[in-house]
Protein backbone atom coordinates (compact mmCIF):
# COMPACT_ATOMS: atom_id res chain seq x y z
CA UNK A 1 0.00 0.00 0.00
CA UNK A 2 1.48 3.33 -1.01
CA UNK A 3 0.92 6.90 -0.03
CA UNK A 4 0.01 9.51 -2.59
CA UNK A 5 0.95 13.12 -3.05
CA UNK A 6 -0.83 16.36 -3.76
CA UNK A 7 -3.33 18.63 -2.09
CA UNK A 8 -5.50 15.62 -1.36
CA UNK A 9 -4.65 12.00 -0.90
CA UNK A 10 -5.89 10.76 -4.26
CA UNK A 11 -7.83 7.79 -2.90
CA UNK A 12 -7.79 5.78 -6.08
CA UNK A 13 -5.73 6.52 -9.13
CA UNK A 14 -2.30 6.22 -7.53
CA UNK A 15 -2.70 3.28 -5.21
CA UNK A 16 -0.69 0.16 -5.96
CA UNK A 17 -1.88 -3.01 -4.31
CA UNK A 18 0.93 -5.09 -2.91
CA UNK A 19 2.04 -6.74 0.31
CA UNK A 20 2.75 -4.15 3.00
CA UNK A 21 6.31 -4.66 4.29
CA UNK A 22 5.80 -2.52 7.39
CA UNK A 23 6.38 -4.83 10.37
CA UNK A 24 4.60 -5.16 13.68
CA UNK A 25 7.84 -4.27 15.48
CA UNK A 26 8.05 -0.99 13.56
CA UNK A 27 4.40 -0.25 14.33
CA UNK A 28 4.75 -0.99 18.04
CA UNK A 29 7.86 1.18 18.30
CA UNK A 30 6.08 4.07 16.54
CA UNK A 31 3.02 3.62 18.74
CA UNK A 32 5.15 3.60 21.90
CA UNK A 33 6.85 6.83 20.84
CA UNK A 34 3.48 8.40 20.12
CA UNK A 35 2.05 7.47 23.52
CA UNK A 36 5.11 8.97 25.22
CA UNK A 37 4.70 12.19 23.23
CA UNK A 38 1.03 12.53 24.17
CA UNK A 39 1.71 11.84 27.84
CA UNK A 40 4.51 14.40 27.86
CA UNK A 41 2.18 16.94 26.27
CA UNK A 42 -0.47 16.28 28.91
CA UNK A 43 2.10 16.52 31.71
CA UNK A 44 3.28 19.88 30.37
CA UNK A 45 -0.32 21.07 30.17
CA UNK A 46 -0.91 20.16 33.81
CA UNK A 47 2.37 21.72 34.94
CA UNK A 48 1.41 25.00 33.31
CA UNK A 49 -1.05 25.33 36.18
CA UNK A 50 -4.13 25.90 34.07
CA UNK A 51 -5.92 23.26 36.10
CA UNK A 52 -4.94 20.78 38.78
CA UNK A 53 -5.47 17.06 38.96
CA UNK A 54 -7.56 17.54 42.08
CA UNK A 55 -9.89 20.06 40.50
CA UNK A 56 -10.25 17.87 37.43
CA UNK A 57 -10.76 14.37 38.66
CA UNK A 58 -10.21 14.37 42.39
CA UNK A 59 -6.80 12.72 41.94
CA UNK A 60 -3.53 14.15 43.26
CA UNK A 61 -1.13 11.81 41.46
CA UNK A 62 -0.13 13.55 38.23
CA UNK A 63 1.48 10.48 36.68
CA UNK A 64 -1.58 8.34 37.34
CA UNK A 65 -3.85 11.09 36.08
CA UNK A 66 -1.88 11.39 32.83
CA UNK A 67 -2.22 7.64 32.29
CA UNK A 68 -5.96 7.75 32.87
CA UNK A 69 -8.25 10.77 32.72
CA UNK A 70 -6.01 13.62 31.60
CA UNK A 71 -6.75 13.32 27.88
CA UNK A 72 -10.52 13.39 28.36
CA UNK A 73 -10.16 16.36 30.72
CA UNK A 74 -8.00 18.16 28.18
CA UNK A 75 -10.75 17.81 25.58
CA UNK A 76 -13.32 18.88 28.16
CA UNK A 77 -11.47 22.07 29.08
CA UNK A 78 -10.28 23.13 25.62
CA UNK A 79 -12.49 23.67 22.59
CA UNK A 80 -9.38 23.50 20.41
CA UNK A 81 -7.99 20.36 22.04
CA UNK A 82 -7.54 18.36 18.83
CA UNK A 83 -6.02 21.31 16.99
CA UNK A 84 -3.57 21.86 19.85
CA UNK A 85 -2.47 18.24 19.65
CA UNK A 86 -1.95 18.57 15.91
CA UNK A 87 0.36 21.53 16.52
CA UNK A 88 2.83 19.09 18.14
CA UNK A 89 5.05 17.76 15.34
CA UNK A 90 5.62 14.24 16.74
CA UNK A 91 1.91 13.79 17.43
CA UNK A 92 0.81 15.20 14.06
CA UNK A 93 3.31 13.09 12.11
CA UNK A 94 2.00 9.91 13.70
CA UNK A 95 -1.69 10.68 13.24
CA UNK A 96 -1.08 11.76 9.63
CA UNK A 97 1.20 8.86 8.72
CA UNK A 98 0.59 7.34 5.28
CA UNK A 99 -0.91 3.90 4.97
CA UNK A 100 2.42 2.24 4.18
CA UNK A 101 3.43 3.12 7.74
CA UNK A 102 0.46 1.30 9.24
CA UNK A 103 0.48 -2.35 10.32
CA UNK A 104 -2.77 -4.17 9.62
CA UNK A 105 -3.63 -7.11 11.85
CA UNK A 106 -5.18 -10.41 10.73
CA UNK A 107 -7.71 -10.82 7.96
CA UNK A 108 -9.94 -8.00 9.17
CA UNK A 109 -7.50 -5.33 7.96
CA UNK A 110 -7.50 -3.80 11.43
CA UNK A 111 -4.84 -1.07 11.86
CA UNK A 112 -2.61 -1.42 14.92
CA UNK A 113 -3.16 1.93 16.67
CA UNK A 114 -1.45 3.35 19.74
CA UNK A 115 -3.39 3.40 23.00
CA UNK A 116 -3.58 7.19 23.17
CA UNK A 117 -4.28 7.36 19.44
CA UNK A 118 -7.44 5.31 19.95
CA UNK A 119 -8.38 7.52 22.89
CA UNK A 120 -7.94 10.68 20.81
CA UNK A 121 -10.15 9.37 18.01
CA UNK A 122 -12.81 8.07 20.40
CA UNK A 123 -13.00 11.19 22.59
CA UNK A 124 -12.87 13.60 19.64
CA UNK A 125 -15.70 11.79 17.85
CA UNK A 126 -18.06 12.90 20.61
CA UNK A 127 -17.68 16.46 19.35
CA UNK A 128 -19.21 17.73 16.16
CA UNK A 129 -16.80 18.09 13.22
CA UNK A 130 -13.93 16.38 15.02
CA UNK A 131 -14.59 12.85 13.79
CA UNK A 132 -11.73 11.03 12.08
CA UNK A 133 -13.74 8.68 9.83
CA UNK A 134 -13.51 4.93 10.46
CA UNK A 135 -10.89 5.26 13.21
CA UNK A 136 -13.18 5.63 16.24
CA UNK A 137 -15.38 3.16 18.07
CA UNK A 138 -19.07 3.69 18.85
CA UNK A 139 -19.74 5.39 22.19
CA UNK A 140 -21.16 2.12 23.50
CA UNK A 141 -17.74 0.55 23.07
CA UNK A 142 -15.74 3.28 24.81
CA UNK A 143 -14.43 3.04 28.35
CA UNK A 144 -14.13 5.77 30.99
CA UNK A 145 -10.85 7.11 29.60
CA UNK A 146 -11.70 6.72 25.93
CA UNK A 147 -10.28 3.24 25.44
CA UNK A 148 -12.01 0.87 23.04
CA UNK A 149 -13.49 -1.96 25.09
CA UNK A 150 -14.92 -5.35 24.27
CA UNK A 151 -18.41 -5.64 25.66
CA UNK A 152 -19.75 -8.79 27.29
CA UNK A 153 -23.31 -10.00 27.55
CA UNK A 154 -25.14 -10.78 30.79
CA UNK A 155 -23.53 -14.24 30.97
CA UNK A 156 -20.04 -12.83 30.66
CA UNK A 157 -19.64 -14.15 27.12
CA UNK A 158 -18.39 -12.00 24.24
CA UNK A 159 -21.36 -10.34 22.55
CA UNK A 160 -22.40 -10.84 18.98
CA UNK A 161 -20.15 -8.91 16.60
CA UNK A 162 -21.40 -5.88 14.74
CA UNK A 163 -19.97 -3.70 11.99
CA UNK A 164 -19.01 -0.95 14.45
CA UNK A 165 -16.23 -3.15 15.84
CA UNK A 166 -13.94 -3.09 12.82
CA UNK A 167 -12.12 -0.37 10.92
CA UNK A 168 -13.04 -2.08 7.65
CA UNK A 169 -16.79 -2.28 8.36
CA UNK A 170 -17.68 0.93 10.21
CA UNK A 171 -20.25 3.05 8.42
CA UNK A 172 -19.32 6.17 6.51
CA UNK A 173 -20.03 9.15 8.78
CA UNK A 174 -20.98 12.70 7.80
CA UNK A 175 -17.35 13.86 7.85
CA UNK A 176 -16.36 11.21 5.30
CA UNK A 177 -19.35 12.01 3.09
CA UNK A 178 -18.40 15.71 3.18
CA UNK A 179 -14.86 14.86 2.09
CA UNK A 180 -16.11 12.70 -0.78
CA UNK A 181 -18.56 15.43 -1.81
CA UNK A 182 -15.75 17.98 -1.86
CA UNK A 183 -13.69 15.73 -4.12
CA UNK A 184 -16.61 15.36 -6.52
CA UNK A 185 -17.11 19.11 -6.67
CA UNK A 186 -13.44 19.57 -7.52
CA UNK A 187 -13.89 17.02 -10.31
CA UNK A 188 -16.87 18.96 -11.67
CA UNK A 189 -14.78 22.15 -11.78
CA UNK A 190 -12.26 20.67 -14.24
CA UNK A 191 -12.49 22.67 -17.50
CA UNK A 192 -14.07 20.95 -20.48
CA UNK A 193 -14.34 21.60 -24.20
CA UNK A 194 -17.93 20.34 -24.22
CA UNK A 195 -20.81 22.60 -23.32
CA UNK A 196 -22.69 20.36 -20.91
CA UNK A 197 -22.64 22.04 -17.51
CA UNK A 198 -22.33 19.56 -14.63
CA UNK A 199 -23.70 20.09 -11.12
CA UNK A 200 -22.99 17.90 -8.08
CA UNK A 201 -25.74 17.30 -5.50
CA UNK A 202 -24.81 15.72 -2.15
CA UNK A 203 -27.32 17.13 0.32
CA UNK A 204 -30.26 15.46 2.05
CA UNK A 205 -31.66 12.09 1.04
CA UNK A 206 -32.32 11.05 -2.53
CA UNK A 207 -35.76 12.67 -2.70
CA UNK A 208 -34.30 15.91 -1.28
CA UNK A 209 -31.66 15.79 -4.01
CA UNK A 210 -34.31 15.39 -6.69
CA UNK A 211 -36.12 18.45 -5.36
CA UNK A 212 -32.83 20.38 -5.45
CA UNK A 213 -32.38 19.41 -9.10
CA UNK A 214 -35.85 20.68 -9.93
CA UNK A 215 -35.35 23.94 -8.00
CA UNK A 216 -31.98 24.60 -9.65
CA UNK A 217 -33.46 23.94 -13.08
CA UNK A 218 -36.33 26.35 -12.38
CA UNK A 219 -33.72 28.96 -11.45
CA UNK A 220 -31.87 28.30 -14.70
CA UNK A 221 -35.18 28.77 -16.54
CA UNK A 222 -35.67 32.14 -14.87
CA UNK A 223 -32.16 33.13 -15.94
CA UNK A 224 -32.99 32.31 -19.56
CA UNK A 225 -30.79 29.22 -19.92
CA UNK A 226 -31.68 26.92 -22.80
CA UNK A 227 -28.94 24.28 -23.09
CA UNK A 228 -29.22 20.98 -21.18
CA UNK A 229 -27.60 20.66 -17.75
CA UNK A 230 -26.32 17.48 -16.14
CA UNK A 231 -26.89 16.78 -12.43
CA UNK A 232 -24.91 14.06 -10.64
CA UNK A 233 -26.17 12.92 -7.24
CA UNK A 234 -24.58 10.89 -4.45
CA UNK A 235 -26.89 10.42 -1.48
CA UNK A 236 -28.42 7.87 0.89
CA UNK A 237 -31.67 6.39 -0.34
CA UNK A 238 -33.83 7.54 2.58
CA UNK A 239 -33.90 8.10 6.34
CA UNK A 240 -34.81 4.45 6.82
CA UNK A 241 -32.31 3.16 4.23
CA UNK A 242 -28.65 3.99 4.86
CA UNK A 243 -27.47 2.55 1.55
CA UNK A 244 -25.99 5.12 -0.82
CA UNK A 245 -26.80 5.40 -4.49
CA UNK A 246 -25.70 7.52 -7.43
CA UNK A 247 -27.93 9.16 -9.99
CA UNK A 248 -27.60 11.27 -13.11
CA UNK A 249 -30.33 13.56 -14.42
CA UNK A 250 -30.26 15.55 -17.65
CA UNK A 251 -32.50 18.60 -17.36
CA UNK A 252 -33.79 20.98 -20.02
CA UNK A 253 -34.08 24.42 -18.34
CA UNK A 254 -37.02 25.21 -20.61
CA UNK A 255 -38.92 22.26 -19.10
CA UNK A 256 -37.93 21.96 -15.40
CA UNK A 257 -40.99 19.85 -14.58
CA UNK A 258 -39.80 16.82 -16.57
CA UNK A 259 -36.27 15.37 -16.63
CA UNK A 260 -34.88 14.70 -20.09
CA UNK A 261 -33.04 11.64 -18.80
CA UNK A 262 -32.90 9.81 -15.43
CA UNK A 263 -30.25 7.19 -14.66
CA UNK A 264 -29.94 5.53 -11.27
CA UNK A 265 -26.74 3.66 -10.46
CA UNK A 266 -26.74 1.21 -7.59
CA UNK A 267 -23.77 -0.82 -6.32
CA UNK A 268 -25.79 -4.05 -6.09
CA UNK A 269 -27.12 -5.34 -9.39
CA UNK A 270 -29.03 -8.61 -8.89
CA UNK A 271 -29.34 -9.19 -12.63
CA UNK A 272 -33.07 -8.51 -12.63
CA UNK A 273 -35.35 -5.69 -11.52
CA UNK A 274 -33.51 -3.99 -8.61
CA UNK A 275 -35.24 -3.97 -5.20
CA UNK A 276 -35.15 -0.16 -5.15
CA UNK A 277 -36.87 0.22 -8.55
CA UNK A 278 -40.47 0.83 -7.42
CA UNK A 279 -39.49 3.09 -4.49
CA UNK A 280 -37.28 5.25 -6.66
CA UNK A 281 -39.99 5.56 -9.30
CA UNK A 282 -42.32 6.80 -6.55
CA UNK A 283 -39.75 9.42 -5.49
CA UNK A 284 -39.40 10.64 -9.07
CA UNK A 285 -43.14 10.97 -9.61
CA UNK A 286 -43.57 12.75 -6.28
CA UNK A 287 -41.01 15.40 -7.27
CA UNK A 288 -41.91 15.57 -10.98
CA UNK A 289 -45.69 14.97 -11.18
CA UNK A 290 -47.15 14.91 -14.67
CA UNK A 291 -50.70 15.52 -15.93
CA UNK A 292 -52.97 12.48 -15.75
CA UNK A 293 -53.14 12.18 -19.53
CA UNK A 294 -49.32 12.03 -19.89
CA UNK A 295 -46.78 9.33 -19.10
CA UNK A 296 -45.23 9.61 -15.63
CA UNK A 297 -41.72 11.00 -15.33
CA UNK A 298 -40.58 7.69 -13.82
CA UNK A 299 -41.11 6.01 -17.20
CA UNK A 300 -37.81 7.64 -18.15
CA UNK A 301 -35.91 5.86 -15.37
CA UNK A 302 -32.95 3.77 -16.58
CA UNK A 303 -30.96 1.25 -14.56
CA UNK A 304 -27.26 2.06 -14.57
CA UNK A 305 -26.40 -0.25 -11.68
CA UNK A 306 -23.30 -2.40 -11.45
CA UNK A 307 -22.58 -5.67 -9.68
CA UNK A 308 -19.75 -4.46 -7.46
CA UNK A 309 -20.69 -4.53 -3.80
CA UNK A 310 -20.65 -7.98 -2.20
CA UNK A 311 -23.74 -9.39 -0.52
CA UNK A 312 -23.52 -10.35 3.17
CA UNK A 313 -25.13 -13.77 3.09
CA UNK A 314 -22.88 -16.16 4.99
CA UNK A 315 -20.08 -13.59 5.27
CA UNK A 316 -18.40 -12.99 8.68
CA UNK A 317 -19.08 -9.54 10.10
CA UNK A 318 -15.42 -8.52 9.78
CA UNK A 319 -15.57 -9.21 6.03
CA UNK A 320 -18.85 -7.48 5.22
CA UNK A 321 -18.82 -4.91 2.46
CA UNK A 322 -20.01 -1.56 3.87
CA UNK A 323 -18.29 0.56 1.25
CA UNK A 324 -21.16 1.84 -0.88
CA UNK A 325 -19.95 5.40 -0.20
CA UNK A 326 -16.69 4.74 -2.04
CA UNK A 327 -18.35 2.81 -4.86
CA UNK A 328 -20.91 5.55 -5.48
CA UNK A 329 -18.25 8.28 -5.22
CA UNK A 330 -16.26 6.50 -7.94
CA UNK A 331 -19.39 6.11 -10.06
CA UNK A 332 -20.22 9.80 -9.68
CA UNK A 333 -16.66 10.80 -10.48
CA UNK A 334 -16.75 8.63 -13.61
CA UNK A 335 -20.09 10.09 -14.68
CA UNK A 336 -18.77 13.62 -14.23
CA UNK A 337 -15.74 12.79 -16.35
CA UNK A 338 -17.95 11.16 -18.97
CA UNK A 339 -20.29 14.15 -19.16
CA UNK A 340 -17.31 16.41 -19.74
CA UNK A 341 -15.62 14.11 -22.27
CA UNK A 342 -18.60 12.88 -24.28
CA UNK A 343 -21.72 14.97 -23.80
CA UNK A 344 -23.46 13.29 -26.74
CA UNK A 345 -23.19 9.89 -25.04
CA UNK A 346 -24.82 11.27 -21.88
CA UNK A 347 -27.54 12.98 -23.87
CA UNK A 348 -28.28 10.30 -26.48
CA UNK A 349 -26.25 7.15 -25.86
CA UNK A 350 -27.62 3.81 -24.74
CA UNK A 351 -27.58 2.94 -21.05
CA UNK A 352 -25.33 -0.03 -21.82
CA UNK A 353 -22.76 2.23 -23.46
CA UNK A 354 -22.89 4.69 -20.58
CA UNK A 355 -22.35 1.96 -17.96
CA UNK A 356 -19.49 0.50 -19.98
CA UNK A 357 -17.77 3.87 -20.27
CA UNK A 358 -18.47 4.64 -16.60
CA UNK A 359 -16.73 1.44 -15.46
CA UNK A 360 -13.84 2.17 -17.84
CA UNK A 361 -13.24 5.28 -15.74
CA UNK A 362 -13.17 3.30 -12.47
CA UNK A 363 -9.72 1.63 -12.64
CA UNK A 364 -9.64 1.24 -8.87
CA UNK A 365 -12.43 -1.33 -9.14
CA UNK A 366 -12.40 -2.55 -12.76
CA UNK A 367 -9.74 -4.37 -14.75
CA UNK A 368 -11.47 -3.19 -17.92
CA UNK A 369 -14.97 -2.01 -18.84
CA UNK A 370 -17.62 -4.14 -17.14
CA UNK A 371 -15.02 -6.49 -15.63
CA UNK A 372 -14.58 -5.88 -11.88
CA UNK A 373 -11.39 -6.81 -10.06
CA UNK A 374 -11.20 -9.72 -7.67
CA UNK A 375 -13.03 -9.10 -4.35
CA UNK A 376 -9.77 -9.23 -2.35
CA UNK A 377 -8.27 -6.44 -4.47
CA UNK A 378 -11.44 -4.37 -4.22
CA UNK A 379 -11.42 -4.78 -0.46
CA UNK A 380 -7.82 -3.59 -0.16
CA UNK A 381 -8.62 -0.53 -2.26
CA UNK A 382 -11.45 0.26 0.16
CA UNK A 383 -9.13 -0.13 3.17
CA UNK A 384 -6.74 2.34 1.53
CA UNK A 385 -9.60 4.76 0.90
CA UNK A 386 -10.81 4.45 4.49
CA UNK A 387 -7.37 5.30 5.87
CA UNK A 388 -6.82 8.16 3.42
CA UNK A 389 -10.24 9.64 4.20
CA UNK A 390 -9.23 9.86 7.86
CA UNK A 391 -5.96 11.43 6.75
CA UNK A 392 -7.90 14.08 4.83
CA UNK A 393 -10.11 14.80 7.86
CA UNK A 394 -7.01 15.42 9.99
CA UNK A 395 -5.45 17.60 7.31
CA UNK A 396 -8.65 19.64 7.12
CA UNK A 397 -8.49 20.25 10.88
CA UNK A 398 -4.95 21.57 10.54
CA UNK A 399 -5.91 23.82 7.64
CA UNK A 400 -8.94 25.15 9.54
CA UNK A 401 -6.68 25.95 12.49
CA UNK A 402 -4.30 27.88 10.23
CA UNK A 403 -7.23 29.72 8.66
CA UNK A 404 -8.52 30.76 12.09
CA UNK A 405 -5.07 31.97 13.14
CA UNK A 406 -4.66 33.88 9.88
CA UNK A 407 -8.05 35.54 10.42
CA UNK A 408 -7.03 36.58 13.93
CA UNK A 409 -3.76 38.03 12.65
CA UNK A 410 -5.63 39.86 9.91
CA UNK A 411 -7.98 41.46 12.44
CA UNK A 412 -5.12 42.52 14.69
CA UNK A 413 -3.16 44.00 11.76
CA UNK A 414 -6.12 46.19 10.83
CA UNK A 415 -6.31 47.74 14.30
CA UNK A 416 -4.64 51.18 14.55
CA UNK A 417 -1.25 51.32 16.19
CA UNK A 418 -1.02 53.12 19.50
CA UNK A 419 2.10 54.98 20.55
CA UNK A 420 2.92 56.00 24.08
Amino acid sequence: MNKTAGTFFDPISKVRIHQNNYTIDQAEAANHGFDLAVKQFLSDWIEQGTVSTKSLEGEGDTEEFVEQGALRSFFKHREDAFERLLEQEHIARHLLRPIDEVYFQNDAYEPLLAQFEKRIYNIAAQREHLEVPFRYSPLSRQGTYGDTIQLTDTNGEPPREDIGVYFGTRRTDSTALTILAHQLRWEAMVPSDYELPVHVITEGYMDDSLRSVKAMTEQLNEEGATQPHCFVIQRRHAADDRHLGAALLVMNPELPSLPQRIIFCDTLNPGQRPPWWDKFKQKIDAVFPQPADQAPASDRLEDGGVKLQRLHDGVPVRHQDIDCAFYTASMCRALIQLAKADADLILNGSIEAIVSQMTARMPEYYEQPNQPKEPAEVREVNVIRRWNTGWQALKNMMQNRLTDLAAQLSVSSEQPLEFS
